[in-house]
């Protein structure tokens, strides 16, 4: 009698999640180390939306797990943007939990890490998707932004209504940077405010910075005025600022443009931020840096 074999068909391969899919699998990871992983089969679950509580990302899909223990205190940089997806870092001092949450964003994070203090990181996809090649970093944060700037004690005004200011500043170590300028001039009882802001290179060479103020109420003239200017220059951390105040001299200009109309400002200048914050955050996150 014969007998009929049926061949043998293989059940399809079901890939596992990876080792650090969950905290108690992180990986440790150093100054300077640069990862890459395959996160297509990393998972979520009830845990990770619940750290998630006070960063409010829009999603936790995809999450894994590293580690870092600094040997001495350090500023460092978390920086997740060369992955394949849209992803954002959750940063906990020692055992992960709504309340040992020390800085989480999308992209970047800086942290002020203390040293022998164990940190658990989690990288999450904060849109949903199922992971792909994830991309992190971890670097020494750049040295923190230096600025100086002065005032000339003259200046010149228009009788258009405007008044144009002048003097130099250094910057060095900012990724971004920007001058404020505001002047004040009195005449009789009207108070004659305007202000000017512009954005500056930040390379360490001396500069010249030139600024022309229109006042929204009222016109400069020729006298004395009160001036103040502010440089601003942020890096990825933290920022710093400069100020020089005095009394100027304006003058009337001469030649054509002397008379030319000017138009008020419609808006007020900002003040540069970190580069975490500029980038944007998530949510209910008041900070991407932290300190712990």
């Amino acid at each position: 009698m014969a007998v009929g074999l049926l061949p043998l068909v293989a059940a399809p391969a079901s890939a596992a999640p990876p080792a650090n899919d969950e905290p108690v699998g992180a990986l440790p990871m150093q100054l300077g180390d640069r990862v890459v992983q395959d996160t297509s089969e990393a998972t979520t679950n009830a845990q990770d939306e619940a750290l998630n509580l006070g960063c409010g990302a829009p999603a936790t899909a995809a999450s894994v797990w590293y580690t870092y223990t600094p040997d001495q205190d350090r500023e460092v940089v978390l920086d997740v943007t060369e992955s394949e997806y849209s992803s954002g870092i959750l940063v906990f001092a020692g055992t992960p939990s709504v309340d040992s949450v020390v800085g989480c964003g999308p992209g970047i994070v800086a942290l002020r890490a203390r040293a022998g203090k164990t940190y658990t990181i989690m990288v999450v996809a904060d849109t949903g998707t199922s992971g792909g090649q994830l991309v992190l970093s971890l670097e020494k944060a750049p040295p923190e932004p230096r600025v100086n700037v002065s005032l000339a004690p003259r200046g010149v005004a228009f009788r258009g209504g405007a008044a144009d200011l002048h003097g130099t500043y250094s910057c060095r170590n900012g990724e971004l940077a920007a001058v404020s300028v505001t002047l004040f001039q009195r005449a009789g009882r009207l108070k004659i405010r305007g202000s000017f802001s512009t954005e500056i290179r930040c390379h360490g060479q001396r500069r010249r910075w030139s600024a022309r103020v229109v006042s929204p109420v009222g016109t400069f003239a020729r006298g004395r005025a009160s001036a103040r200017v502010h440089i601003f220059a942020c890096g990825v951390i933290t920022c710093r600022q400069d100020k020089a105040e005095r009394d100027v001299q304006l003058a009337w200009a001469t030649g054509p443009a002397s008379r030319q109309p000017v138009t008020p400002p419609t808006t007020r200048p900002q003040r540069p931020r970190p580069l975490v914050e500029h980038q944007g955050h998530w949510s209910g996150v008041a900070s991407s840096s932290a300190s712990a």
